[in-house]
């Protein structure tokens, strides 16, 4: 079953980003008038969106990034900060290649291609985009969430540098560590329990705040629309993120139903859709395997064959060594 989680995730994870690029930033008003309602397959990016102009199967640079972690973990059969660092800048100079990436990731590898440090020139960034990568580290540590956090902050701090990204690094980590250890969510209490736990990892009290109210809004069950209006659904960690967890656990008996909720999650003002789709994606294939998403998707997907091949990799390096 652990490898069919780990398919599950990094494919998960691909078309949540796949998908959600296509009604970034774009109003729900605007989606209905497009698309006749909310889109339930790959299709063509909206002309207002910063991913127009790709193909529906194609994914963002934040998957490209996720890629190039795995890459490097199965590559050295550790993390090398160094090796990805080197994926970073060869991938950072092909120009061509980039679509839409975010602006501090592009600062933070131009800083240090002249060979100066982030740290010096205070490379700050509260973007999600700077955790996603993260859910490398929950699959290379998934025996130990502990271990998983420690290497989701450094991973993550290569270039986005907040307490925010850090603490948001570690939950996405440790989550993807505990739901591939089985973690049971069959109750409500379940679920709350679970984002205690996971809050247990942050290393700043304020942090536990946005998780306290997804626990409110689970409780009470709220929908989609309420937990847009009270987490925010924006690229800020802190909206994204609880957004993503929440709709994750909220909706986790129809699996179906969570991705495309977290796909269309762009609300009345638009969203991070991608990034927040990318989040709930790679948590229902840790959950569920990758059996949870439509095979002619998969298909359709781009690279998922070497994405596939990725994940089964990782899996029989840390499987052998761990001996699961």
């Amino acid at each position: 079953m652990i490898k069919e989680k780990f398919e599950g995730i990094v494919l998960g994870a691909a078309l949540g980003d796949a998908a959600g690029k296509a009604v970034e930033e774009i109003t729900k008003e605007e989606v209905y008038e497009y698309y006749g309602g909310p889109i339930r397959d790959l299709v063509e990016p909206h002309p207002s969106s910063p991913a127009y102009g790709q193909k529906p199967e194609e994914t963002t640079d934040e998957t490209t990034i996720f890629k190039l972690l795995l890459e490097s973990l199965v590559s050295k059969k550790a993390l090398d900060v160094n090796d990805f660092v080197k994926r970073l800048l060869v991938w950072y100079e092909k120009e061509h290649t980039h679509r839409y990436p975010d602006p501090t990731l592009l600062r933070a590898l131009d800083i240090i291609a002249r060979g100066e440090s982030p740290t010096y020139w205070g490379v700050n960034s509260t973007s999600v985009e700077g955790a996603l990568r993260s859910v490398a580290m929950g699959m290379f540590h998934f025996y130990d969430p502990a271990l998983a956090v420690q290497g989701a902050k450094v991973v993550s701090l290569i270039t986005h540098r907040s307490q925010q990204v850090v603490d948001g690094a570690a939950l996405i980590s440790s989550a993807i560590s505990l739901l591939l250890n089985d973690y049971e969510l069959s109750t409500l209490n379940d679920k709350v329990k679970f984002v205690n736990d996971l809050k247990t990892f942050l290393s700043d009290p304020k942090s536990n705040k946005p998780f306290e109210r997804v626990q409110d809004l689970l409780l009470k069950g709220a929908d989609l629309e309420e937990a847009i209006v009270s987490l925010g659904n924006g690229s800020f960690v802190f909206e994204a993120l609880p957004l993503a967890l929440f709709v994750f656990l909220r909706y986790l008996e129809n699996p179906e139903e969570a991705f495309w909720n977290a796909v269309n999650s762009y609300g009345e003002f638009g969203g991070d859709t991608d990034s927040i789709a990318f989040l709930v994606g790679s948590f229902l294939g840790a959950y569920y395997g990758r059996m949870v998403f439509p095979q002619d998707m998969i298909k359709k997907l781009e690279n998922s064959r070497e994405l596939l091949d990725l994940a089964n990799k990782l899996c029989e390096m840390v499987a052998q060594e761990y001996e699961v």
